[in-house]
């Protein structure tokens, strides 16, 4: 039987040394939470909904094609970088920078003018953005007769959204399948007044599942992308959302974004129509 320690000195060492290990541990795992959530850099994002000619249309969600380019033009020639939401993912999962001048375009809502004027565009001036779109919408528009569409108010068929994804300018978020509508008693994706925490769980989750499974089939992948409909949250959408599954979550704050960690919530400068895309960036630029 090994003799017990009565030596006050080394006890007292020893206490000295546990007590310098335990500070050291505690260091150690703050610098490593420390460098977890490490700023990789920060981020631009640009919201757009609806692009058309005709100025009767033209309105706080609906810019002109001539507008679209001359942004378009404009981020390009000032030394912007276009990043994706799957890249923005990968980005911090290596833990690299993001470039000094970096942008994230986004066109909500799925309008058939994405794939008609807006990708030609994007191939044009070697950008990218992702396109959130609502499955409901694709489902109407792929059904419609084509004498029934008018470029004015039409949304993407399925046929449309495979075409776009297949482009290495462009990728596909989530903006809901049956969610984007104000008129069911919910807002949004928002939790309904009155509905239970584990009901709204399972509505939202069964719902945006839907068409990531969807998604899946067709392009054989699930968005990482998510965007709330109308910019509108509950307070625990963020954490269904994660669980669900997306690691990019686009809001309608406008303000810059910071790459840390996943769950990534990028924020979005709403591009109105008369909004100059210089004046967005000056305003994100000061904001820094």
């Amino acid at each position: 039987m090994m003799e017990r320690i009565k030596n006050p000195a080394f006890l007292s060492a020893a206490a000295g040394i546990l007590a310098m290990a335990v500070m050291l541990g505690v260091l150690f795992a703050a610098t490593v939470e420390a460098d977890e959530v490490r700023t990789r850099g920060k981020l631009l994002g640009i919201m757009y909904h609806q692009v058309l000619n005709d100025p009767a249309y033209h309105n706080d969600y609906c810019v002109s094609v001539q507008e679209l380019e001359s942004d378009l033009k404009y981020l390009s020639e000032n030394g912007y970088t276009s990043l994706l939401p799957s890249e923005a993912v990968t980005l911090i999962q290596s833990g690299r920078e993001l470039p000094e001048k970096t942008v994230m375009l986004s066109f909500d809502d799925g309008y058939q003018t994405g794939y008609e004027y807006v990708l030609p565009l994007l191939e044009k001036y070697k950008l990218k953005a992702v396109f959130n779109i609502v499955g409901d919408y694709a489902d109407k528009y792929t059904e419609l007769p084509d004498n029934e569409k008018n470029l004015s108010f039409s949304y993407l068929t399925w046929a449309e959204i495979k075409k776009l994804d297949a482009s290495p300018w462009a990728e596909i978020g989530n903006h809901t399948y049956s969610m984007h509508d104000n008129g069911s008693g919910r807002r949004g994706s928002m939790r309904r007044y009155g509905e239970s925490a584990e009901d709204y769980r399972q509505a939202l989750t069964a719902d945006v599942q839907r068409l990531q499974l969807k998604l899946s089939q067709l392009i054989d992948s699930r968005p990482v992308g998510f965007a709330y409909p109308f910019g509108m949250f509950s307070e625990e959408e963020p954490q269904i959302l994660t669980d669900a599954g997306f690691k990019v979550i686009m809001t309608c704050n406008e303000q810059p974004t910071e790459l840390t960690a996943l769950p990534l919530t990028v924020n979005r400068y709403n591009r109105a129509h008369g909004r100059d895309v210089r004046e967005i960036c000056e305003q994100y630029m000061s904001a820094l």
